[in-house]
């Protein structure tokens, strides 16, 4: 029996940042430590999972600048997506966790405007059927909202995130909402982990990234 093929499309949290006390730079965690990998690990031996996973990804946002070789509108996951599902056809589920990013002050975005990006992102998904000289159908799909943030002690994040908090807890009902209105699966993370619990406020923790992988993997047990 064929295996089955997931991808996870991401930002920083499916990338594994450690959170540090002076915001930035950090490492990441070890795959096998990661969300993703738990979850693969989880799953066992009847699936392959590929991760794609990008710190400062948004939804369908340019970032407001460069960083390094990466331009800004390579953070911008509705225009890269189509290119991450082709590396890896066929593809039989995508998950995307998205939508931290798009809490930035400089946004001003609503929990009820960011769950709409994260649907624009899967329906950028759902008509990514073919490929580059071959066919393959469309994914399904799965959209996570992210684990709410918490207080950001660092200047630099807690002035970037201002006023992020409150509409990360509420997206996850935002979230769902718009996927149930439109046939899409949904999965509330932080009714997993609650708020982050790195030290940045803005990254999970290493128990964090356990307890969902565990989680998700037995949620696409269901699907």
């Amino acid at each position: 029996m064929a295996k089955k093929k997931i991808l996870v499309y991401g930002d920083s949290n499916t990338w594994g940042w450690i959170g540090v006390e002076e915001a930035f730079p950090s490492t990441r965690y070890a795959d096998d430590e990661r969300w993703a990998g738990v979850m693969a690990a989880e799953l066992g031996g009847g699936y392959d999972v590929a991760v794609d996973g990008l710190t400062v990804r948004a939804t369908n946002l340019d970032d407001s600048m460069d960083w390094n070789a990466v331009k800004a509108d390579m953070f911008n996951g509705a225009k890269t997506l189509p290119a991450a599902i082709a590396r890896e056809m066929p593809v039989d589920l995508l998950i995307i966790s998205l939508g931290t990013n798009d809490l930035k002050a400089e946004t001003n975005r609503s929990a009820k405007d960011i769950a709409n990006a994260i649907i624009d992102v899967a329906k950028v998904a759902q008509g990514c059927g073919g490929g580059v000289a071959y066919h393959y159908e469309a994914p399904q799909v799965l959209v996570v909202s992210p684990p709410p943030v918490n207080d950001m002690p660092h200047p630099d994040f807690a002035g970037m995130f201002e006023g992020g908090k409150a509409k990360s807890e509420a997206l996850g009902a935002a979230l769902k909402s718009a996927a149930d209105a439109a046939g899409i699966a949904s999965f509330d993370a932080g009714a997993v982990t609650g708020n982050v619990q790195g030290v940045d406020g803005l990254h999970m923790s290493k128990d964090q990234h356990a307890q969902l992988g565990r989680a998700i993997a037995e949620r696409l047990k269901a699907l």
